[in-house]
């Protein structure tokens, strides 16, 4: 029996969603099907784990991506491992996503990078300039 489990995200931008999952290094495909423990589920965007088992994206009537994924049966993790597990995925993702959009609209309005830190903390520091 198939579990998908679910996660709401704040991912709107499907371009910036697979840009930063490529950035990540993970294999990315689009309009595509996730393997589950024992299914499968069409999803938007598709990302293939080492483990076969996919994690993937599905667009909900209000614009967002949820994250989806079945893990059930791995290592006889429970519902809350699996979430957790999601949970910490999402994570990177968000950080990833939230970096990528800032890059793009400072691009579009003519800023250039100076510098860009990450702290002990995984906070993302993006220094930028534009010459007027």
């Amino acid at each position: 029996m198939s579990h998908f489990s679910r996660i709401r995200t704040q991912f709107r931008n499907r371009e910036a969603l697979v840009r930063c999952l490529h950035e990540l290094g993970w294999t990315v495909e689009t309009d595509a099907v996730v393997q589950g423990y024992r299914g499968q589920q069409v999803v938007d965007i598709a990302v293939k784990t080492s483990s076969g088992y996919g994690i993937g994206f599905i667009r909900n009537s209000d614009g967002m991506y949820d994250m989806v994924a079945d893990w059930w049966g791995i290592n006889d993790a429970g519902q809350k491992s699996i979430l957790d597990r999601l949970g910490q995925q999402a994570q990177k993702i968000q950080v990833e996503y939230a970096k990528s959009m800032v890059l793009e609209q400072t691009a579009k309005q003519g800023f250039g990078v100076v510098s860009e830190t990450t702290d002990a903390d995984g906070t993302v520091r993006i220094v930028v300039r534009r010459w007027a």
